[in-house]
């Protein structure tokens, strides 16, 4: 692992910062055109499909720079691309606005602690539920879709610092992680 001096670590924070407001002004009026969907689709069953159009066009939108991303940098395994296009959807369990995503982001980047008050999953904070909640919901709904188990782990695992393994699906979720922090 890189060490990164006071300078750098500060670079890095701004840049971090910089890209959350660009992310956040696309997002105001994402738009999913017919070529988008055909790319969609091209990687998912008609089940796959029907969940993956589950999601708010942000979230599909995102999916999309997920899987270019990951496919600009050379990865083609069905499995990856499917968690890449499937690893928000269980976001679309409740449809957490902008106005949550934001609150959620300056929480977990200036007040961690926070978090923990917002999550409930009944009443005004279930948006927060799910946003904690949703990689173990979207395994779920891709289970039911008819995912083979590979991206269930990896919608499961997406969030998480660390995997404790030595696998292909170690790279994958590696892969995954990296593509959705900078997409």
């Amino acid at each position: 692992m890189e060490v990164l001096d006071g300078a750098d670590r500060g670079k890095s924070r701004v840049r971090r910062w910089t890209y959350r407001v660009w992310q956040a002004l696309t997002g105001l009026w994402p738009r999913i055109s017919e070529v988008d969907r055909a790319e969609a689709r091209a990687w998912l069953s008609e089940r796959q499909f029907a969940l993956w159009a589950q999601q708010t066009p942000r979230d599909q939108r995102h999916s999309l720079r997920v899987l270019r991303l990951l496919r600009a940098w050379g990865w083609e395994a069905r499995p990856l691309m499917q968690a890449a296009l499937l690893h928000d959807v269980g976001k679309s369990v409740t449809k957490p606005t902008l106005w949550h995503r934001t609150v959620w982001v300056l929480a977990g980047a200036l007040a961690p602690r926070w978090r923990s008050f917002l999550i409930r999953k009944q009443g005004w904070r279930r948006p927060f539920w799910v946003l904690a909640e949703h990689p173990r919901l979207g395994a779920e709904m891709a289970r039911a879709a008819g995912c083979d188990e590979e991206v269930v782990w990896l919608i499961a695992h997406h969030q998480e610092e660390k995997v404790n393994e030595n696998s292909a699906r170690a790279r994958w979720w590696q892969a995954l992680k990296r593509a959705d922090q900078r997409s």
